[in-house]
């Protein structure tokens, strides 16, 4: 047993709920083997690295930094739970909560790393915000040797100790700033939404300005979105100095990671296991990390324009060829893609 049978059978399984149970059924093994593997399951990262190698090998990517919930809401007995704010319904619910990290080239994204967070009354004095968790991630994926241009967040990590991290690291970031915050032009302090300079005139998608804020001056960015109720203004701000629609551009690198996160609760059993111990339900996260990795270097290998027709792909071979020659050929595939 090892993380590529388990993740290839995520993706060649037709079960609902795709667990450690359905991925027991789908090689046809006993449960308990499966359950062994995950909470022993430790040294993934080198596998799940090589394949964000096929996928880029040297080219430049962006790095992106964002979290996730996954709700438990009978998990008083589950190791890490708490109450957690389900962005899906906007309320609170039980769950854990996971902050995630991957590389993308703005078509293909790799999802490599992953903190867990921990409520504060769990974690005592351990106890990390999401930021300080993406700086150990951002620390850990720069030691793996890709060629990071930038690295792009949402609001939730848009805090001075954050962004000086990065700044100090000489790392080009853009990050989604509060609509809020009071930069300091001419000895006084104006929002960002109300300072005249960074209003969008109605032909322009994006403008940016020079300003300080805490100390430091910064690149600010306005950039027009259509959102759900229609069009809005986000800002953005960064370290470094280029054409305002680039910043837009940069950003939008974020949406891959949200695409991953979708597709993975959706299709890949992201929230589908139920284990009680932190250990063997995060190991099963990373397995979705690598079966998602999987369905990318198929996307590339076969030129679809979807993870979701990627997976479309290995489940119609599985009624083509045998089981375990439909597992050979895919890791042949992401060994030789």
């Amino acid at each position: 047993m090892n993380i590529q049978k388990y993740s290839i059978a995520l993706l060649t399984s037709f079960d609902k709920h795709k667990n450690s149970t359905a991925v027991a059924r789908e090689l046809e093994i006993n449960q308990s083997q499966v359950a062994r593997f995950l909470d022993r399951q430790a040294d993934w990262q080198p596998v799940t690295m090589a394949l964000a190698k096929e996928l880029f090998g040297q080219k430049k990517v962006i790095g992106v930094v964002d979290d996730f919930g996954l709700r438990r809401f009978f998990s008083e007995a589950t190791e890490g739970t708490s109450t957690i704010i389900d962005q899906t319904t906007k309320s609170f619910t039980m769950g854990t909560k996971v902050v995630a990290a991957g590389l993308t080239d703005g078509t293909y994204f790799a999802p490599l790393d992953l903190e867990h967070w921990l409520a504060e009354f769990i974690a005592g004095n351990s106890y990390l915000t999401k930021p300080q968790l993406a700086e150990k991630l951002v620390t850990r994926i720069l030691s793996l040797g890709f060629n990071i241009d930038y690295w792009v967040l949402d609001g939730l990590y848009f805090t001075e100790s954050f962004l000086k991290f990065l700044d100090e690291r000489k790392l080009r970031f853009v990050i989604k700033a509060k609509t809020t915050t009071l930069i300091e032009i001419d000895g006084r302090k104006v929002n960002l939404k109300d300072y005249l300079k960074l209003r969008l005139n109605s032909n322009q998608s994006a403008k940016r300005i020079r300003a300080p804020w805490r100390g430091r001056e910064w690149t600010f960015c306005a950039v027009r979105r259509n959102g759900k109720r229609g069009p809005k203004v986000i800002y953005l701000i960064a370290n470094f100095w280029t054409k305002a629609k680039r910043y837009a551009q940069i950003y939008d690198g974020r949406w891959k990671i949200e695409k991953f996160i979708r597709t993975g609760k959706q299709s890949l059993g992201l929230a589908s296991s139920m284990a009680r111990k932190a250990n063997v339900y995060l190991s099963h996260i990373r397995c979705v990390f690598y079966a998602y990795s999987v369905l990318q270097l198929i996307m590339k290998r076969f030129r679809l324009d979807s993870a979701e027709a990627a997976l479309r792909k290995v489940q119609a071979l599985k009624f083509k060829l045998r089981k375990a020659t439909l597992h050979d050929q895919i890791s042949l595939l992401v060994n030789y893609a």
